[in-house]
């Protein structure tokens, strides 16, 4: 299942999420609708990463209805950062839940990478594009 509109030159699926990275460089992730992320799924997660992408890239995160975040995982986000192929992070939020729990995230967990959240994906593509151009 393809959930991202851009040709991709890789792609992994588990139960949890969809990791593709795209023709420019960036790494998209879904997260399915009605995923509940806890510790075990983020080193799940950490590992498609990694099938992925063996380098430092710009992601976008994108969350399907009903997705949520346990509270040890949202702690164990920022300390996951150093052993994740993550440069920066765009998140995409399409809902008020989801950006309550993204200004959260931002606010109480300050990332060591540089986040930033949008509604629209195209918006994270150009900000992502201009961290880290050609």
């Amino acid at each position: 299942m393809i959930f991202n509109k851009r040709p991709y030159i890789a792609q992994e699926e588990t139960t949890e999420i969809v990791v593709s990275l795209r023709d420019d460089g960036i790494v998209h992730v879904f997260i399915k609708p009605g995923t509940h992320i806890t510790i075990d799924v983020q080193k799940s997660m950490l590992e498609t990463y990694y099938k992925v992408t063996k380098i430092k890239r710009p992601f976008i995160f994108e969350a399907g209805e009903f997705t949520s975040i346990s509270k040890e995982a949202r702690q164990n986000a920022t300390a996951m950062e150093d052993s994740a192929p993550v440069a920066a992070s765009a998140i995409i939020v399409k809902n008020l839940g989801q950006r309550i729990i993204a200004d959260y995230y931002y606010k109480f967990n300050k990332p060591k990478q540089p986040l930033k959240i949008f509604k629209k994906e195209e918006d994270a593509v150009v900000w992502l594009s201009d961290l880290f151009p050609d």
